[in-house]
């Protein structure tokens, strides 16, 4: 049985190239009882998600970073590996009109920069919600 959602236990994997903005969010979420890891880029999260994937319970990255992995390269490296682990983005590049704007923001798995701490902590939650339920349903 997976931990309660918003326990201690549920480690989020936060992925920016900007440091303040890391930080930033790590202390946000620490506040809020979570346990952060962070990573400055796609390549360092992906190593972290093959070592320690059975601790992460949600990836929260950037979209735009420097390197081979952005963030849709970080969600479908991911996706295919541990489909059930959730991918959340958060950019401030990311133009209103572009294809996946829409899409990514009536699901709720997009966070605009910048934002308010008590935003982030509400679309984390019911991210890591979400997931437990689904988890829940597939009896894990």
């Amino acid at each position: 049985m997976l931990p309660d959602p918003v326990s201690p236990a549920s480690t989020i994997l936060v992925v920016d190239d900007e440091e303040f903005l890391l930080e930033y969010v790590r202390l946000v979420l620490a506040r809020a009882g979570l346990s952060v890891v962070t990573a400055q880029n796609g390549e360092e999260a992906w190593h972290l998600i093959l070592h320690c994937h059975t601790e992460i319970r949600l990836v929260l990255t950037d979209i735009v970073m420097p390197g081979s992995c952005d963030g849709f390269e970080l969600a479908e490296r991911v996706h295919r590996r541990h489909p059930e682990l959730p991918v959340l983005f958060m950019t401030g590049a990311l133009p209103h009109d572009h294809p996946s704007a829409d899409a990514l923001l009536s699901r709720r798995l997009l966070l605009r920069k910048p934002f308010y701490p008590d935003q982030l902590v509400a679309i984390v939650r019911e991210n890591l919600e979400a997931a437990s339920a689904s988890a829940q349903e597939l009896g894990f």
